[in-house]
């Protein structure tokens, strides 16, 4: 007597293994299409793919598994076992969690992410509070200390004094260290253990003539000049971005940004900076511009935020990769 049950069950193993190729063909897919970056960090892509070769060696173990269970189905069996059986709704309920996702994945288009997706992320203007400074922490009361800066173009480097609620002028060293002049830009960029290596960098910005926000850097260029604004008002900048508007900003202004991206699309975060231009109306939502312009202040929903009021600015073209990612060695 043959086990027609086992030649049944046999159609599991295959059922999963052609869900295991079709995650694998997907990957490659988007890797061939250079679609892959649009979903992880490169740093991320490497695993990705190793894990699509783990995946078509699990396939070729399913159906070896199919195969034995049919060859084992044509040997005579006793008939005195009764296999089990799973509900056949169950099954296929539990296979159409993955073959559902798999098919939308293969019909939906991999477009460019933009004002759509920032829109419902909701874009970040401050990219200083992406630090979430502990609480306690001197640094942000360390900026806020006015700071008299006496410019000597003799180049002797004259220490920075501040200011405390009485108008008195305290120095902005320790004890002057025994005489030892301190460097101004130490008084101009305080820092504890969580901002040091943004003061470090703003230190280097602050003696540019103008500031270029990289592609390398991006997040850390512009987390520096919210952190120490006060420093880098009149200074001139240059980004570039997708344009981004909504209906709280005004006729002139609006947004020019990109995505910063950790790890995968899920925790892809639109960061920018607020642009002020009588031209700013000539572009639509999504348009890829290069602009300069100088750095000041404003109020957006109740919070200081950089303005960028414009003096130049070049539509280009879309950046190949749509992300930007961290820098941890800057």
């Amino acid at each position: 007597m043959h086990s027609h049950s086992d030649r049944r069950m046999a159609i599991h193993p295959i059922l999963r293994a052609m869900i295991l190729i079709g995650i694998a063909v997907y990957v490659a897919y988007l890797h061939t299409s250079g679609y892959l970056s649009l979903y992880i960090a490169p740093r991320m892509a490497l695993y990705v793919k190793l894990g699509a070769l783990a995946l078509y060696v699990l396939a070729v173990a399913q159906l070896y598994e199919a195969y034995r269970l049919w060859i084992e189905a044509r040997t005579p069996d006793c008939g005195c076992e009764q296999p089990s059986r799973r509900p056949i709704m169950k099954q296929v309920m539990t296979y159409s969690l993955f073959i559902v996702p798999l098919i939308a994945a293969f019909a939906s288009p991999s477009t460019m992410i933009g004002s759509v997706m920032a829109a419902n992320k909701g874009f970040t203007l401050s990219a200083a509070e992406a630090l979430r400074l502990p609480e306690g922490s001197v640094t942000q009361a360390a900026i806020a200390t006015a700071v008299v800066v006496t410019e000597d173009n003799s180049g002797s480097g004259q220490v920075p004094t501040e200011t405390d609620g009485a108008g008195s002028t305290i120095s902005s060293s320790n004890d002057l260290n025994y005489g030892k002049p301190a460097n101004p830009l130490d008084a101009l960029f305080p820092a504890d253990e969580y901002t040091q290596s943004y003061a470090n960098l703003g230190k280097k910005l602050y003696q540019q003539d103008g500031i270029t926000v990289e592609e390398k850097g991006y997040m850390e260029t512009l987390t520096a000049v919210d952190l120490y604004l006060d420093r880098f008002i009149g200074k001139e900048l240059t980004l570039e971005g997708f344009v981004y508007r909504d209906g709280t900003l005004t006729d002139d202004q609006f947004i020019l940004g990109r995505f910063t991206l950790q790890c995968c699309a899920a925790d892809a975060m639109p960061y920018g900076v607020m642009i002020e231009s009588s031209d700013g109306m000539n572009y639509e939502n999504d348009t890829w511009l290069r602009m300069t312009g100088t750095i000041s202040r404003t109020s957006y929903h109740g919070n200081d935020v950089v303005l960028l009021e414009a003096s130049e600015m070049e539509q280009i073209e879309p950046a190949q990769d749509p992300y930007v990612y961290p820098n941890y060695d800057f």
